[in-house]
């Protein structure tokens, strides 16, 4: 067993022992002392720092290194209690426990998150306009537990770019998802985000500006080109020859027919002939593959976008190659673009080979990637920048210090949370901000960290700290809502994939039928939307949207009658007799391989998707898309009902003793307060989730939009600059007054203080310090000028907009 193996089937033993909700205990290697480690990097970089003639920054305060080291680790300012615990202990390694205390937490687990979905790309839609939102949720999940889990990293790389199956099976299928159908894009993505390489303009020309030709691209290709999405399945292209023999045999009843009939008349009166002509034109096959495919997307359509295969297809230059080193449409076979030759076998797919070249320690740059990447999370800057682009030539400033690094992520077997412990660890890091921003291009010697503005997950996931209660928590309605979506995919794709190709084929038959019926509906209302959407009236398209959900609903009800309801009414009937019962037998037929599966779970998630697309005007095929995926009513709604019938109540009971604790512990009697309790209840609690735990990315108008989140179309496509819009969020937005709400937890912990306690708490949870005297006489002299300047809503929104607030000292 090779070690990535090796390490593989022990982790799969680890992580069932594993605490998921708080920081676990310091899990580096027995052989690698993380003390002595971060005093060999403090080594590295005062020598670094000597040959520059440059001083290392003073030391971080306590004040200041408390807030950074929760931004930095688990993606929010810690809060009043958090500060005051640090700040009041007197251990000498309170620094290093600290540390040691939020790596591993839910926190880091939901910032570390936020920090992989950029890189990776992940949406929650993650393909084919909203097709997928269960596989998407599953992806999301999957990333979230091979970080809760401490999956080695090389081991979360090698299952990402080697995943095949369908989303229910394998959710790392997730990964070529994203890039359904674009497989040689897929691998300009791979080779950036591992390998710190961009070489996507040799995709369509030799690169000019490295090494990299067309050709080595399309040898590299030809490892992941097999990795293949489809949206078909083989019954259907059965139920298709079925339909083409019977044409046939019908063409040659008819033939024969005439042929007969031609015999029996006078010769040379030309009657048979005709009649043979006629007798093919009566042929009731022709003309139905385009009803009957059109049939079959229908009935596929729920599990699109949801497998993809490991394929031997062939890899060929384009028709428009042009260098001379080989002809277009060449077959190309696979190999490496630097460092050792991958290991080609005869039993196993290129892509296997890829996996193990590409995450092996001998690679030259994947090790040298993450470390680096590692290192600018924490310090601002990466010792090689970009981290993303290097070039054969590139070397960092401080050579020694990387080379420890990257030998330090080996050693490590690539644990990144050991890896991260010993660089917060660091006097390095633990030094005051550099304020001066680096020059692009010019050696950068870390005096410390750089100073740096909060990313947008940042700024809204310290809002929801100031907000509720256990903001780290994960939402497990959430992680319910994704099972349940994703356990209907698995559901519908079961149903389907079971079918003999001649029960496919009558049930196509019959689809074709009720489109037909519908057609003209459907129809109308695209142009009843098209219309309302000319005349910009929001009222109109959310009518005509509704009018085009309530057909498609009509539509996913007949065809589930006619395609679903044989293969899941003796599952529905024995959860019937059980409804507590969680499914734990196998489900045959999978995806796309025929293969034996678990079933998982999943549901559907119209509400906030359609509410996005229509107050953006979205086009009548996004909206039908969306529709797609409301709740069926049918007997796949039933079954999900009863599959997942425990977990809802168990989230019931728990959700209604908390507000029965809430209640009592918060004093709610009176007529206001219960009415402010409920709103705080049932809409800020619900919006005021960490970022991790809101669909991916947040729709356009969201603060975190507003605030820089990236839209998830190009690796790390975040913003990090601010805008007049910024403010107009601060001051308009739902935000501010979902912070200063009575029952936030800012409000809560003010109530019965008099001004100078309040100033305290509020500098105390926002900026982890005491308000100093000159600023208690600014906020004093502006409260005698102006109250309302002087209320906690105005010294809130004035401290949200400082520097001091939207930066990491």
């Amino acid at each position: 067993m090779s070690t990535l193996r090796y390490r593989a089937a022990l982790a799969a033993i680890l992580v069932s022992t594993m605490a998921p909700s708080v920081g676990a205990a310091p899990d580096t290697k027995p052989d690698i002392d993380p003390v002595a480690a971060a005093a060999r990097i403090d080594e590295l970089v005062l020598e670094g720092l000597k040959k520059a003639k440059i001083e290392p920054n003073a030391d971080a305060s306590d004040e200041v290194f408390v807030r950074r080291v929760h931004l930095d680790l688990i993606g929010r300012i810690p809060t009043k209690a958090e500060t005051l615990a640090f700040q009041g202990s007197q251990e000498p390694d309170k620094r290093a426990k600290l540390v040691d205390s939020l790596i591993g937490s839910d926190g880091y687990v939901s910032h570390q998150y936020n920090w992989f979905a950029d890189i990776l790309r992940t949406r929650t839609s993650i393909s084919g306009n909203g097709q997928s939102v269960g596989a998407g949720m599953a992806y999301e999940k999957w990333i979230k537990d091979a970080i809760r889990a401490n999956k080695p990293y090389d081991e979360i790389v090698y299952e990402l770019v080697t995943a095949s199956g369908s989303s229910w099976d394998n959710p790392a299928v997730g990964f070529y998802l994203r890039d359904f159908g674009m497989p040689l894009d897929n691998l300009a993505i791979t080779t950036q985000i591992f390998l710190g390489t961009q070489i996507v303009c040799a995709q369509c020309h030799n690169h000019p500006f490295d090494s990299v030709t067309q050709m080595d691209y399309y040898h590299l290709a030809a490892f992941t080109y097999g990795m293949s999405g489809t949206n078909g399945h083989p019954v259907q292209q059965a139920a298709m020859e079925i339909v083409a023999q019977e044409r046939a045999e019908a063409a040659k009843a008819a033939k024969v027919e005439g042929s007969q009939k031609g015999n029996g008349k006078a010769k040379g009166k030309g009657k048979g002939k005709g009649k043979a002509t006629m007798a093919k034109s009566e042929n009731p096959y022709a003309g139905q593959d385009g009803d009957l495919r059109k049939a079959a997307s229908e009935i596929l359509f729920p599990v699109r976008f949801n497998n993809i295969l490991s394929t031997d297809r062939a890899l060929r230059l384009p028709k428009d190659y042009q260098y001379d080193d080989a002809n277009p449409l060449s077959v190309v076979k696979p190999s490496t673009l630097f460092g050792q030759e991958a290991v080609l076998s005869e039993s196993s797919p290129p892509i296997e080979a890829f996996g193990e070249w590409l995450t092996s320690p001998e690679n030259p740059r994947f090790t040298k990637v993450i470390a680096n990447r590692l290192w600018k999370r924490a310090f601002g800057l990466g010792l090689i920048e970009p981290v993303d682009d290097l070039k054969e030539n590139s070397v960092a400033p401080n050579a020694p210090l990387m080379d420890y690094l990257e030998q330090l992520m080996r050693d490590l077997d690539y644990d990144l949370q050991a890896y991260q412990r010993i660089l917060y660890r660091t006097s390095a890091y633990q030094r005051e901000a550099s304020l001066e921003e680096p020059v692009p291009g010019a050696p950068y010697d870390f005096a410390g960290p750089i100073l740096r503005r909060m990313s947008a997950e940042q700024i809204w996931d310290s809002l929801v700290a100031m907000t509720v209660t256990d903001p780290d928590r994960p939402d497990r309605a959430r992680v319910l809502t994704g099972d349940k979506r994703l356990a209907e995919v698995q559901l519908i794709a079961e149903a389907i994939y079971d079918q003999q190709p001649a029960q496919f084929l009558k049930n196509l038959r019959e689809v074709v039928k009720i489109q037909s019926e519908l057609s003209l509906r459907i129809e109308a209302g695209e142009k009843k939307v098209a219309q309302a959407r000319e005349k910009g009236d929001p009222d109109l398209v959310k009518q005509a949207a509704a009018e085009a959900k309530a057909i498609k609903n009509e539509l996913d009800q007949r065809v589930e009658e006619v395609v679903y309801r044989d293969g899941l009414q003796r599952k529905l009937n024995e959860l019937k007799g059980n409804p507590a019962v969680e499914p734990t037998s196998k489900v045959t037929g999978s995806a796309s391989t025929g293969e034996t599966t678990d079933l998982i779970a999943g549901e559907r998630l119209i509400g906030e998707f359609a509410r996005t697309l229509l107050a953006n005007y979205g086009t009548f095929e996004e909206g039908m898309a969306e529709v797609a995926e409301s709740k069926r009513s049918g007997i796949i709604g039933e079954l999900i009902d009863a599959m997942f019938f425990e977990r809802e109540a168990a989230l019931r009971t728990e959700r209604e003793a908390a507000r029965a604790a809430e209640v009592a512990d918060w004093n709610v009697k009176d007529r206001e307060a219960k009415a402010a309790y409920r709103t705080f209840d049932r809409i800020i609690r619900d919006r005021m989730k960490r970022a991790s735990e809101l669909n991916q990315p947040s729709p356009a108008g969201h603060f975190l939009r507003e605030f820089g989140q990236s839209d998830r179309e190009l690796v790390e496509n975040a913003s990090h600059d601010a805008s007049v819009t910024q403010a107009l969020a601060m001051l308009n937005g739902q935000t501010l007054s979902s912070v200063t709400n009575r029952y936030s937890v800012l409000m809560r912990e003010m109530r019965g203080e008099k001004f100078e306690d309040r100033l305290d708490t509020i500098y105390l949870t926002m900026l982890s310090r005491l308000p100093s005297e000159k600023e208690k006489a600014v906020f004093r002299e502006a409260w005698a000028a102006d109250p309302e300047s002087g209320t906690v809503t105005g010294i809130v929104w004035t401290v949200l907009n400082t520097r001091q607030f939207l930066f990491i000292q």
